[in-house]
């Protein structure tokens, strides 16, 4: 989540009074001294800020018309310190402190049960993975590893032909997915399943499946910032290299997809262990707006011929 900036005038214009614009350059100051980590929706102390005064103020923080100018009442003050010290004191991501994220340009309840949504993945979907499945209609998609439901929810009204599968090995997880659904009137379409990897799916074929997996390797877990220990370890940890799960995908995805199917994963820090186990593999990786290319897309029939380099 990005906001812009727009100075209106100097600190002294409300004598009396704090405007929205000033409350969030203190409160960005005070994010920025306490030495906290951005990176569960925003990336930076400023869009922190404006993000957390909006929510304690009770206005709408995804208006594309922040009021800058608006002058704050005392409680308004008073909810905004309040949150900010939650926030500084916990060490939690904001998702969950006021329990909302944003994912592909929609609006998601969050908390501790599933990790905060936020997936490159998310930047594809409204335009339907572009260039590949633009023409093509998907009357099956599969999200593994589904969490919070976002991409699931994401991909149900992205794809309205589509019936979605997610799945999840954890039933917390699931319940926050369950509320997600519902909040999207997408129950009809979206079918929740519990399992490990394609565990319980049977021999069902998708047109589509999308995976933001564990991929975060022993040594980066040590090393996670605080931020992360508040988020279930299991949709991180993804073993010695990252690819405990992966590869698992890797060699059962094609026995799950249809002969135009698409699969579609975040590798994250996992893309360099990932390319040199798998070399003979024709990986496209999906570049994103932050200049990050971690995402990768694969058709059925390149999976056919891809094999694990021998140990």
């Amino acid at each position: 989540m990005r906001y812009a900036r727009c100075w209106r005038g100097s600190p002294g214009s409300h004598a009396m009074t704090v405007s929205v614009e000033q409350q969030v350059e203190q409160v960005a100051s005070a994010l920025d001294a306490a030495g906290l980590f951005f990176g569960h929706g925003t990336d930076n102390a400023f869009d922190e800020a404006a993000w957390l005064v909006l929510e304690a103020c009770e206005l709408d923080p995804s208006g594309d018309a922040i009021p800058w100018d608006q002058p704050l009442t005392g409680d308004q003050q008073a909810s905004v310190q309040a949150l900010l010290e939650r926030r500084i004191e916990s060490g939690e991501p904001l998702a969950y402190l006021v329990n909302r994220a944003w994912f592909a340009g929609h609006d998601f309840f969050i908390d501790h049960r599933a990790i905060v949504p936020r997936s490159h993945i998310g930047e594809w979907i409204p335009d339907r993975f572009l260039p590949w499945r633009t023409d093509r209609p998907a009357a099956s998609v599969l999200d593994l590893c589904t969490g919070s439901g976002c991409i699931a929810v994401a991909l149900a009204l992205a794809f309205p032909e589509a019936r979605v599968d997610a799945s999840d090995i954890s039933a917390s997880a699931l319940e926050v997915a369950e509320i997600n659904i519902a909040r999207y009137a997408v129950q009809d379409r979206v079918c929740l399943k519990r399992g490990d990897l394609v565990e319980g799916l049977g021999e069902v074929r998708y047109d589509l499946l999308v995976c933001n997996p564990p991929y975060v390797s022993d040594a980066i877990m040590d090393a996670l910032p605080g931020e992360y220990r508040h988020e279930p370890a299991l949709a991180f940890a993804g073993g010695a290299s990252g690819l405990d799960f992966i590869n698992r995908l890797m060699d059962q995805a094609r026995d799950h997809l249809t002969d135009d199917g698409l699969l579609v994963v975040e590798a994250g820090s996992a893309r360099e262990p990932l390319e040199a186990l798998w070399p003979r593999t024709p990986f496209t990786w999906l570049m994103s707006e932050n200049g990050e290319a971690v995402v990768f897309a694969l058709e059925a029939a390149e999976l056919v011929s891809s094999t694990r380099q021998s140990a």
